[in-house]
């Protein structure tokens, strides 16, 4: 760990003993023969191997973040979302999910698309998480939001126009639905 890989548990313990706390050390954690690492989950929720990073992490993974205001294109469809600040994460590839989302002490079902938006007319810069929560009507601006994923539904997509696109959210909504 640290500056070129140069912590080990002796310099934790002696930095312990200088700073006055206490150091125990653990055995390395194995998932499939290999020692598990921040490296590794990292490289497993890029690969969009999200079964085996929650293995590695102990729980489900999730991204967390403040709810920001969009472009409120999804408002727009009919669709309203929840936009999720990901600057900085490790993220799956782009794509459609079926995602709980953990939100001002409730937890709802969502759908939630994360890449460009290359539909629109000015697609994003940067990749976005967007949060549809289903059977929900409500402002959540400003507060905190984990999305704990169920299953991918779909690679992201250009489609070639707003209709069709509201069409497809429509039928992505469905197959979350039976997936929860």
């Amino acid at each position: 760990f640290g500056h070129r890989r140069g912590g080990n548990l002796q310099l934790l313990k002696r930095l312990g003993q200088q700073l006055d706390f206490t150091v125990h050390g653990l055995a390395a954690v194995s998932l499939d023969g290999k020692i598990v690492s921040s490296t590794r989950i990292r490289e497993a929720i890029r690969a969009g191997d999200l079964d085996t990073a929650s293995q590695m992490l102990g729980r489900a993974y999730q991204l967390t973040g403040p709810i920001i205001r969009g472009q409120q294109v999804g408002q727009q469809l009919g669709f309203p979302t929840a936009n999720l600040q990901i600057t900085g994460l490790a993220l799956p590839p782009n794509g459609v999910y079926a995602v709980h989302a953990q939100v001002q002490g409730h937890r709802h079902r969502a759908v939630l698309n994360l890449g460009v938006r290359p539909t629109l007319d000015h697609p994003a810069a940067q990749r976005q998480a967007e949060a549809h929560l289903l059977d929900f009507s409500g402002d959540l601006y400003g507060a905190e939001m984990a999305v704990e994923f169920v299953g991918k539904l779909r690679d992201e997509k250009k489609f070639a126009s707003p209709a069709a696109l509201r069409e497809q959210i429509q039928r992505d909504i469905a197959a979350a639905r039976k997936l929860f």
